[in-house]
């Protein structure tokens, strides 16, 4: 049986051009953008900063954060498919200014392709059961 409620973060890197960064995961074949789970007593902006390391590489300080979204993103995991053991994730959104000293490179089997594209091709990407979740998440941190 699944466990509950996954709550985790949800980044939004944004770079100078006003792309923002998705990547290919060979885990679903969707693309996503970086998140993950909160350790337990873990708060929104250190977790963020270890999943950024954890699955692109890089560290960001505060100064990188323009913003943590007041609400939070939620979504069902497909309910078939035994690799994920939560019934759902809800996400706090966090938005930060990408600059060109952080080096993305994909950790693990997190990702394979990244790519920075325009907020409003999101649509064109296969981002699967968590489409929604994110549509909303661009409207909350003011891309779209």
């Amino acid at each position: 049986m699944n466990k509950p409620v996954r709550i985790g973060v949800l980044a939004i890197l944004v770079n100078e051009s006003g792309k923002i960064l998705i990547g290919s995961s060979p885990r679903d074949g969707g693309y996503k953008f970086p998140q993950g789970g909160l350790e337990p007593n873990e708060d929104i902006v250190t977790g963020v900063k270890r999943e950024l390391k954890e699955e692109l590489g890089i560290s960001i300080t505060e100064d990188d954060i323009v913003c943590v979204c007041g609400q939070k993103v939620s979504y069902r995991y497909p309910a078939d498919d035994p690799y994920y053991i939560f019934k759902a994730q809800e996400l706090s959104v966090v938005k930060i200014k990408y600059n060109t000293s952080m080096k993305l490179v994909p950790q693990d089997d997190e990702f394979d392709k990244l790519y920075w594209i325009s907020p409003t091709d999101l649509h064109y990407y296969n981002t699967n059961f968590r489409a929604k979740a994110y549509q909303k998440a661009l409207q909350l941190s003011g891309m779209l």
